[in-house]
C-alpha cells in the first residue's frame, strides 16, 4: 500500500471534485500515492477505514463536506488513524475555508500529502437513524430543508452557490416553523415559541460560506450552537444576506449556546449533518476534542509534524 490514498467523489460538488482529480493524477503519482473513485455512498468511509488498515499515514479526500465527513466516519475507532488532507471539490467547502486551504486543486494536493497537521474537534451525532459523526455543522428545520433537497437530485439552477441561494428561498416558501426542546449540558433551556432552524456548529462557517456561529473554532474542545426563532417568512428573507456577514448576532429572535453535549427534541422535524440528511429528531450531539489530524498549510494554525 502506498504512503497515501487519494480518494475522490466524483458526484461532489456537480462534477467539480471529478474535474480537480483530472488535474491531479500526475501529481499523486509522482508522490507514491494511490488514487481511487468512490461508486456509492459509504465507499469513501470503507475506502478510508481500509486503507487505513493498511498502514497509509494520509487519507486524502477529494470532494466537500459530506466527503470529508465519510472519512472521518471510516477512520472512527481506530486506534491511531492517520492523518486527513482535503482538496476541496465540493459545493460549500466550509471546512477548507475555516482550515485557509488553497482552493487551486494542485496547491491543496501539495498541502494535503506533505504539510504538517493540525488537531480538529469533530461533532458525533447519535439519533433513530444511528450515530455519524460530521465536521464542520448540522441542523434541524429550516436548513435542513434546504440541505435535504440540496443532497437529491438538483435541478440546473440548483447548481453552485447561486442555486444554494435560490434553494434556500424556494425552501422558504415552504417553510413551516418547528416547535423543539433543548438540553444544553445537562440543563433545559426555554424557548420562547417555536423556531426557524437551530444550527449546531464545529466552526464558523456552512452553506458555502454563511457565518451562522462565527465565533466557532474547529479545535476548542466544543460546539456552538445558533437558535433562530419564529421568524416570519417575510424576516427571514430580510435576515438571510447577513448571515453571511454574521450580522444576525444581535438579532433578538436569535440565541447562542457554547455546548459538549446536546439533546433537541421533537417530532418529525429533518436534521442535517454536512448538508447530509440524518433522519428527523430527536437527536443527542457531543464533541470529540481533538479527534482528527487534518493536514493544513504553515501558519493556519498549530501544526505538527
Amino acid at each position: 500500500m502506498s504512503a497515501a490514498i487519494v480518494i475522490v467523489n466524483p458526484v461532489a460538488g456537480s462534477g467539480r471534485a471529478r474535474r480537480a482529480a483530472t488535474a491531479l493524477h500526475a501529481a499523486v503519482s509522482a508522490a507514491g500515492g494511490e488514487m481511487v473513485e468512490s461508486s456509492a455512498p459509504g465507499d469513501v468511509a470503507r475506502i478510508a477505514a481500509e486503507a487505513a488498515r493498511s498502514g497509509v499515514s494520509r487519507v486524502v479526500a477529494v470532494g466537500g463536506e459530506g466527503t470529508v465527513q465519510e472519512v472521518a466516519n471510516g477512520l472512527r475507532g481506530l486506534p491511531s488513524p492517520p492523518a486527513v488532507g482535503i482538496v476541496p471539490g465540493g459545493n460549500g467547502n466550509d471546512l477548507a475555508r475555516a482550515l485557509g486551504l488553497p482552493r487551486d486543486p494542485l496547491a491543496a494536493l501539495a498541502v494535503a500529502l506533505h504539510a504538517g497537521t493540525r488537531a480538529v474537534d469533530l461533532g458525533l451525532v447519535r439519533s433513530a437513524a444511528g450515530e455519524r459523526r460530521f465536521v464542520v455543522a448540522g441542523g434541524t428545520g429550516f436548513d435542513a430543508g434546504v440541505a435535504i433537497r440540496m443532497a437529491g437530485h438538483r435541478a440546473w439552477w440548483q447548481r453552485g452557490r447561486p442555486g444554494y441561494l435560490l434553494t434556500t428561498l424556494d425552501e422558504l416558501g415552504r417553510q413551516r416553523n418547528a416547535v423543539i426542546g433543548l438540553t444544553v449540558d445537562g440543563e433545559a433551556v426555554a424557548l420562547p415559541g417555536p423556531i426557524l432552524f437551530a444550527a449546531f456548529a464545529n466552526g464558523p462557517f456552512y452553506g458555502g460560506g454563511m457565518q451562522i456561529c462565527p465565533t466557532a473554532r474547529l479545535d476548542d474542545g466544543a460546539l456552538d450552537l445558533c437558535v433562530v426563532g419564529d421568524l416570519s417568512r417575510l424576516a427571514a428573507l430580510r435576515e438571510l444576506p447577513g448571515l453571511y456577514r454574521g450580522a444576525h448576532v444581535d438579532h433578538p429572535a436569535v440565541s447562542f449556546h457554547r455546548f459538549r453535549s446536546l439533546r433537541i427534541e421533537g417530532v418529525g422535524t429533518p436534521v442535517h449533518l454536512d448538508g447530509e440528511p440524518f433522519g428527523s429528531l430527536p437527536i443527542e450531539i457531543e464533541v470529540e476534542p481533538a479527534a482528527m489530524r487534518v493536514a493544513v498549510a504553515s501558519g493556519s494554525g498549530t501544526v505538527a509534524p
